[in-house]
């Protein structure tokens, strides 16, 4: 074997050899600590606590899907579809999935409602709010007097 390939293997071990070490003391006093079911070893009642104000609160709440827009097209009119990927925060993978869901032109952004940006946000699977971060409607609009 090549020495590099013996000192990664020895690093690696030595690395796992310390966090064993590491984790095995992190509590000296076993006495002092709860056990859990099977012998696990639990947290420190304080690290507990501070897991429960860093974790996020689950809501039951069902998500706002928003409304479909009224203006997707089964496909292009005859003069075929606009690059959409000029508006900045649409690439190919979002352009293909803009034409997937009948959106082709600039107008069809440019004309949608705040239910329907919700709704489309939802549907191409994007960060919440990308659509109105990123300013899409607006790009659009402008792209969309300048096309005419």
């Amino acid at each position: 074997m090549s020495e590099g390939v013996i000192y990664f293997i020895f690093v690696a071990l030595i690395g796992g050899v310390v966090g064993y070490l590491v984790g095995k003391s992190s509590c000296a006093k076993r006495s002092s600590c709860n056990e859990g079911e099977k012998g696990t070893h639990e947290l420190h009642i304080d690290q507990r606590e501070q897991l429960n104000k860093e974790s996020i609160p689950v809501s039951n709440e069902p998500k706002e899907v928003g409304k479909k827009p009224k203006t997707l097209l089964p496909e292009p009119k005859g003069e075929g579809k606009e690059n959409l990927q000029l508006i900045k925060g649409i690439g190919k993978v979002s352009e293909k999935t803009l034409n997937d869901l009948g959106i082709y032109y600039f107008e069809q952004i440019a004309n949608l409602t705040k239910e329907e940006v919700i709704w489309l946000n939802s549907a191409i699977g994007a960060f919440p709010g990308k659509i109105e971060r990123e300013e899409w409607v607006a790009q659009a609009r402008e792209l969309a007097k300048n096309s005419k």
